[in-house]
């Protein structure tokens, strides 16, 4: 065997491993609860067999939210690492450029202003939103020479211009069934139908068929710009196509299960450690490592104190926060190095 085959059998293995932790997360997150479902009447009630079943909890309750927490965390774990790729900084995501926080203003626009609007609006107003932020970044850099750090700051700032926005609306509005589904804001899959998966799947689906498409692409642009440019690649143009399907992939997922920011800065980590830097495997393994870590994260909140629910988004922030410190240092150190 050569160290090219060995190689190659050692990412599709890590590969499949991750796809059969990501379907154990999914059946495990579909048993816990207020009501626990053994996995015996899981598997009868999915492959309609004989034997009990519970049709109600697990295909009108939980299956919708699970099968949505594995779309959003696939799409929020691509956009995290095409958005690092194209901005060629490892503390980028589609949380730390702003993109969530436009997505999640425009959408508690919609709520706020149309309550009667059909859901089918939110994912294309979120998506306005969060391409909104992410060509502010952009213009920015356009005029300025800026360094991939200095470009994450103005993300940030962009970001917390919107948060405000969001904190004011939901502060200003006296309306309780207006405001009460905004709890979604927080990362929550609570409440979460068939509906939401429906006009969420299609976009999902498509732009991250269309990242995988571009694996090719960003590899070259790792390459650097004038490397890129000689291989007859128009470095802007892509640079721009890419991040308007990162921002699609974000803004969507946004739309339909709130905010959580973190999994955008984890995934594509933990997947170059398992697999290394080039983008054929680097992005497939992202989006499974999102898919884990959100049906885990949903699992955990509805497990840890039922009936109650912890939020998704809150957990993933717990794990989040301090590895982003863990991030932020081990790259200092490299740089010091």
């Amino acid at each position: 065997m050569t160290p090219g085959q060995g190689i190659y059998r050692r990412r599709a293995s890590l590969v499949a491993l991750l796809a059969a932790l990501t379907l154990a997360s999914a059946i495990w997150s579909l048993g816990v609860g207020a009501v626990k479902v053994p996995v015996d009447v899981i598997v009868n009630t999915l492959l309609n067999l004989d034997g009990d079943q519970q049709r109600y909890i697990i295909l009108k309750s939980r299956l919708p939210r699970v099968v949505l927490a594995l779309l959003a965390g696939g799409a929020l774990a691509l956009s995290g690492a095409i958005i690092q790729a194209v901005i060629r900084n490892p503390l980028a995501s589609p949380g730390i450029i702003g993109i969530n926080s436009g997505a999640a203003l425009f959408a508690v626009l919609l709520v706020s202003l149309l309550p009667d609007l059909p859901p089918a609006w939110m994912p294309v107003t979120a998506c306005l939103g969060g391409l909104s932020a992410a060509g502010i970044v952009m213009l920015v850099a356009h005029f300025r020479t800026l360094s991939p750090a200095h470009l994450a700051l103005i993300g940030v700032a962009v970001g917390l211009v919107f948060e405000a926005g969001v904190d004011y609306l939901l502060v200003t509005s006296s309306d309780a069934e207006r405001s009460a589904p905004l709890i979604w804001l927080t990362g929550s899959l609570w409440g979460r139908n068939w509906d939401h998966v429906s006009v969420s799947v299609a976009p999902l689906m498509i732009f991250a068929a269309l990242a995988l498409v571009l694996t090719y692409r960003l590899d070259l642009l790792s390459l650097g710009d004038a490397s890129a440019t000689g291989l007859g690649i128009r470095v802007p143009l892509l640079r721009l196509a890419l991040l308007a399907v990162a921002t699609v992939l974000a803004s969507v997922s946004v739309a339909v299960v709130g905010v959580m920011g973190f999994i955008g800065l984890m995934a594509p980590h933990i997947a170059r450690r398992l697999v290394g830097g080039s983008h054929r495997w680097l992005l497939p393994t992202s989006a499974l490592t999102g898919m884990l870590l959100v049906s885990l994260a949903d699992g955990l909140g509805r497990a840890i104190a039922p009936p109650l629910e912890v939020s998704a988004g809150i957990l993933a922030a717990l794990l989040g926060a301090p590895f982003f410190v863990y991030i932020m240092l081990t790259t200092a150190s490299e740089q010091d190095g």
